[in-house]
């Protein structure tokens, strides 16, 4: 199953950053066209929303850093076996290029460490839920590899969570093993007149074998349990729907995704 287009937002290349690793060994496993985003270091201080503004205020509308150029990506790329690439500098109005890289790219790479951690939340937000694009969140310190050989779901029955699994579909093909940590509420279906999303079902109709372990407990917890189990299971990749609540709940209550934000150690497959 291929991804016909990969964006990565990278921040260095002497060398280059995890997103860009990551991104070419991507694209080279499943065909994709590779498009490199150097999103400028003095942009990864502010939230997506207020760059312009900030940016014009502050005097800086030229070039702030020397920028790697398309020829140096391209020769990245064609060095990690990915022979179609595109290229692009952010200097400003970083909201504005997420969307228009998002119209035609089916998955973004983005390092965790890019920005600060609020700033982070506002730049998903917008990848995510704004744009709904998937993302690999790569965590500091990334081993990068593109097999992902144990696969963990986090599933709560929401729509964000059966979207992730699509989203997910090429690296659950190629796993070779698949748990769906299900917290989902097992007194009944409190939807029970709208179409029926069944995980194991779905996966199983297209030959993935999916196990299950049930979380229980309250929100607060749920994340860290998610967390411990992942360990356990040595999982490598981790598919979470992202934003199941508010995004102003979120933000300033935290959430499970909030807390596998900061604390998770293993790429994150995300989708809204």
């Amino acid at each position: 199953m291929t991804i016909p287009n990969i964006v990565a937002f990278l921040t260095a290349s002497t060398p280059w950053s995890s997103a860009a690793v990551m991104g070419a060994s991507l694209a080279s496993r499943y065909g994709s066209v590779l498009t490199g985003c150097y999103v400028d270091p003095m942009l990864r201080d502010f939230s997506v929303l207020d760059v312009e503004s900030t940016m014009h205020a502050l005097g800086c509308d030229d070039v702030l850093f020397s920028t790697p150029t398309a020829a140096d990506f391209t020769l990245f790329a064609n060095q990690n076996g990915v022979a179609k690439t595109n290229w692009a500098a952010v200097q400003a109005d970083v909201g504005s290029a997420i969307t228009q890289l998002a119209a035609w790219h089916d998955l973004a790479v983005v390092e965790s460490d890019m920005m600060e951690a609020n700033e982070l939340l506002t730049f998903l937000t917008h990848l995510l839920w704004a744009c709904r694009l998937p993302c690999v969140l790569l965590p500091k310190l990334c081993t990068v590899s593109s097999s992902f050989e144990r696969i963990v779901i986090g599933w709560n029955g929401s729509p964000q969570a059966t979207r992730a699994i699509h989203a997910a579909m090429p690296f659950l093909l190629d796993a070779k093993e698949v748990w769906i940590l299900d917290g989902t509420d097992e007194d009944g279906d409190h939807n029970a007149d709208l179409p029926k999303f069944d995980p194991y079902r779905f996966l199983a109709q297209h030959g993935v074998t999916a196990h299950q372990r049930r979380i229980d407990g309250d929100v607060a917890i749920v994340g860290g349990a998610l967390i411990w189990e992942a360990q356990q299971l040595r999982a490598d990749l981790f598919v979470l729907g992202a934003f199941s609540h508010s995004r102003l709940r979120e933000r300033v209550a935290g959430g499970v995704f909030r807390c596998m934000l900061e604390n998770a150690k293993i790429p994150m497959l995300l989708q809204h």
